[in-house]
């Protein structure tokens, strides 16, 4: 009795004395990392933490679908083989690319279980995204940098890897909670951009991105967490849209209200980025998503006042942040309008040079001044740069075959998207014009800045908008087309 019962103590004793154990390990271990490291692990062991306890399939799904997407804009990430540089810098394992994985092993669970197929795939768009890292491969010939381009194909890796969950959501239900989670995130990034605006002041989320206003040189432009305006921007600009088509579809009246909501904070948050290039990409898609979603409407008299409401609120909004455009766009910009065109012809000139498979992809800044025969480059003898144009700079550095699979994803994107807008429900065609406009938002941006391609957090925004069309054409192609339903 008495051994029974020490085994039993012993039993009880021994998962507390483990824990404690891995506990004072890990604390050793975090305690030598930098303090973002450490709060991304940290972070990551609570959310596996609470996993386990639940170990329920959908709960699952719910919880590491809205880290997923919460995880965009507020990238709480670990940089591996950091290095300053103006591109891909480093191999960024965030709370997005995890929850990605972690994902792809419940959804791998329930097909096991299930028996029923999980994963699909949109050939198109898969294949796409794979020509243009092909071209990643042959930009190594001329390539400066090795390990640059290698650092972006890494990068490319996962956003593949993003989008392809994405586009296995496999529901209505779980691309509808993706959404909203989005939307709470144009929210957020709203409250704290409209901070940083009106006060002048940072409230120091340094780990998620967010630039202290030394770095940033002016904060008459709110930057969120994305540690540039023109980041903010092209956030709002991508979702924005979305938003819009959403609250047009949305049949629930409490999420169709949230969604006015979080579509206004989304059009300020915008204005106070004080971006030029998001203001008229943004003017460019919304007309397209509200024609597209409206054509059967116009003649239909139950939708009159609607139109008419519409209308009404455009003009007070267009009131309320005319002074706002309109000081933007009569200052002085620091010379910053002045400087593209000397960059672009910079840019141009090194396509000259290696048109067929560029400069290696991610060498732009290295190499700019090296290759550049204008003297453009010469405008930042400081420090590196990167011309403003987003596909000048994938060009430059992947050349026409580059290029050429560059714009093959967007286009392929449109392609799917403008297949299925006819054949699919309405809600889901409000996805698709709202993705598609919100993609083409930030391509005409990127006639003018250099484009998502910066940032860990756009890249892996526009992939998982991306991954929401090919999740409406899985949906579609399933089994008697049920899933649509």
């Amino acid at each position: 009795m008495a051994i029974a019962s020490t085994e039993r103590l012993f039993g009880k004793l021994l998962l507390p004395i483990l824990i404690g154990i891995c506990s004072t390990i890990i604390a050793i271990l975090l305690e030598t990392l930098d303090y973002r490291t450490a709060l991304a692990i940290t972070f990551g062991l609570c959310i596996g933490g609470i996993s386990i306890y639940f170990l329920n399939q959908k709960v699952l799904t719910y919880i590491f679908i809205i880290v997923l997407g919460i995880g965009m804009p507020f990238n709480l990430d670990a940089n591996i083989y950091l290095r300053k540089y103006i591109g891909v810098s480093s191999v960024d394992i965030g709370i997005t690319f995890i929850s990605s994985l972690i994902l792809y092993a419940v959804f791998y669970y329930e097909h096991i279980v299930s028996g029923m197929t999980r994963f699909c795939s949109n050939r198109m768009l898969i294949f796409a995204m794979f020509l243009y890292m092909g071209s990643g491969i042959l930009s190594f010939y001329n390539a400066s940098s090795k390990e640059l381009v290698i650092l972006e194909l890494i990068r490319l890796l996962m956003l593949l890897i993003i989008f392809y969950i994405v586009m296995n959501f496999g529901s209505r239900e779980y691309i509808s909670v993706f959404i909203i989670t989005l939307s709470i995130g144009v929210f957020l990034e709203f409250l704290l951009a409209f901070y940083q605006y009106r006060t002048g002041h940072f409230l120091g989320l340094t780990v998620f991105g967010e630039t202290p206003q030394a770095e940033l040189g002016y904060i008459s432009r709110a930057s969120g967490t994305f540690s540039h305006a023109n980041g903010l921007a092209y956030f709002f600009e991508l979702l924005i849209p979305l938003l819009f088509a959403m609250l047009i579809v949305e049949e629930n009246k409490l999420l169709k209200f949230w969604y006015i909501l979080s579509f206004l904070f989304g059009i300020f948050g915008l204005v106070i980025t004080q971006s030029r290039g998001g203001w008229l990409a943004t003017a460019i898609s919304l007309p397209i998503v509200f024609v597209v979603l409206y054509r059967k409407r116009f003649s239909q008299t139950k939708y009159f006042g609607s139109i008419v409401f519409g209308i009404i609120g455009v003009i007070v909004l267009g009131f309320i942040i005319y002074p706002t455009v309109v000081k933007r766009i009569t200052a002085y910009d620091y010379g910053s309008a002045g400087t593209r065109r000397p960059l672009n012809l910079a840019a141009i000139s090194i396509i000259k040079q290696h048109p067929v498979v560029g400069i290696g992809m991610n060498n732009f800044a290295q190499v700019f001044r090296t290759y550049d025969t204008t003297g453009g480059s010469s405008l930042f003898k400081k420090s590196a740069h990167v011309v403003h144009n987003l596909f000048l700079g994938v060009w430059t550095e992947t050349g026409t075959i580059g290029i050429i699979t560059f714009i093959w994803i967007f286009l392929s994107a449109f392609v799917v998207s403008s297949n299925l807008l006819f054949k699919v429900p309405f809600w889901y065609s409000g996805v698709l014009v709202g993705v598609s406009a919100g993609l083409l938002a930030q391509l005409v941006h990127g006639m003018f800045d250099p484009g998502f391609r910066v940032l860990m957090s756009t890249s892996m925004l526009v992939y998982s908008l991306i991954g929401l069309i090919g999740a409406v054409s899985v949906l579609y192609k399933a089994k008697d087309k049920q899933l649509l339903q």
